[in-house]
């Protein structure tokens, strides 16, 4: 890219500029003059995040890609070359966010009726990483390991759907509630700070409120749930109950800071969380040991050292057994052992 190129990439990354900025912006990825250049940017920005990568702001580039595309829909002279466009938006698009905003997935769905109605993006954080995001409106979210969101483009309905565990700093806005759907639950919200646990396979739905105001609102249930600012709610879909406590908000959210923490987790509740933090397969062969409770703060530790401090602390032995690869040349994930001492 010339100078007058870069000066226009930077403006559009850092919300510089205004519609023409928007329409030069589009015009880069329009043919593949700039390919060579774009790929050079593209590793340049890579290698300025790749160190901090699990903790980067995910400013979602990808709304506003969306929004070039919708905006040329009427040009039916331009079918062609909007086709083309397309393909090279998927393109690119899809590498320059994947370093950029640090996220493990970006999913576009391009097709003939789908350039005229809403587009779907995909969120995940991998096992092992955390991910922060701005949603279009405004709100931050933060992914814990394992987790996903997803969310239509435009995002006029503010609603988002998450699949495990989420933090939300949701942007006010009275005239337009923010919904997090996920596990037969819904959550809505006018602006607030909450986290929230939507595992699907997983009976219970947890939401936990730091600040503001929030209802929980259970499928096919007769009644909705207000809470108030240091409250936890529980709500087992199975059995259709709910348990409400008074809470110290701070140790549900601590994981956006990169802490592990254990909160009196049984044990099997306990090797679920090292799995899902670490990416390993975490095995209990002990029954006696499914009784055993946790609490514990981990910063920064590594695996190994997590171990064997929950081994000071209780009568426990574990053993590592390392990646396998088999026969096609596919690696297994690290798997942890954990039986009676």
């Amino acid at each position: 890219m010339n100078k007058e190129q870069q000066k226009i990439f930077e403006d559009y990354l850092n919300g510089r500029g205004d519609q023409s900025t928007e329409k030069k912006f589009a015009d880069l990825f329009r043919g593949e003059a700039n390919e060579l250049s774009l790929k050079r940017r593209m590793k340049k920005d890579w290698d300025s995040v790749s160190k901090d990568e699990l903790n980067k702001d995910l400013t979602p580039i990808l709304y506003r890609i969306h929004f070039l595309i919708n905006s040329e829909k009427g040009k039916e002279s331009g079918k062609n070359k909007l086709k083309k466009a397309l393909n090279w938006y998927s393109r690119v698009a899809a590498v320059l966010l994947l370093p950029l905003l640090a996220i493990s997935s970006v999913l576009f769905f391009f097709g003939k009726e789908q350039v005229a109605g809403p587009s779907v993006v995909e969120v995940t954080a991998p096992l092992g990483s955390r991910v922060k995001t701005r949603l279009p409106d405004g709100t931050v979210t933060w992914l814990n390991s394992g987790s996903a969101l997803t969310y239509s483009i435009p995002f006029d309905e503010r609603t988002i759907n998450v699949r495990g565990e989420a933090f939300l700093d949701v942007k006010s806005d009275s005239l337009n509630p923010f919904t997090v759907r996920g596990n037969k639950t819904a959550v809505k919200v006018l602006g607030t700070r909450f986290n929230v646990e939507m595992w699907p396979d997983e009976e219970v739905v947890e939401v936990v409120l730091e600040e503001g105001r929030v209802q929980l609102i259970p499928d096919n249930y007769e009644q909705t749930f207000e809470m108030k600012p240091g409250e936890l709610l529980l709500f087992n879909n199975n059995e259709r109950k709910l348990i409400r406590k008074k809470v110290d908000p701070e140790p549900y959210s601590a994981w956006i800071d990169g802490k592990l923490m254990l909160r009196g987790e049984n044990m099997t509740q306990m090797a679920r969380e090292l799995s899902r933090w670490f990416n390993v397969d975490v095995v209990v062969e002990d029954s006696i040991l499914f009784d055993y409770t946790f609490r514990a703060t981990f910063e920064d530790e590594k695996l190994e050292d997590v171990l064997r401090l929950l081994k000071m602390t209780s009568p426990i032995e574990y053993k590592i057994i390392d990646n396998q690869q088999d026969s096609k040349g596919n690696f297994s994930r690290k798997k942890v052992i954990i039986r009676h001492q």
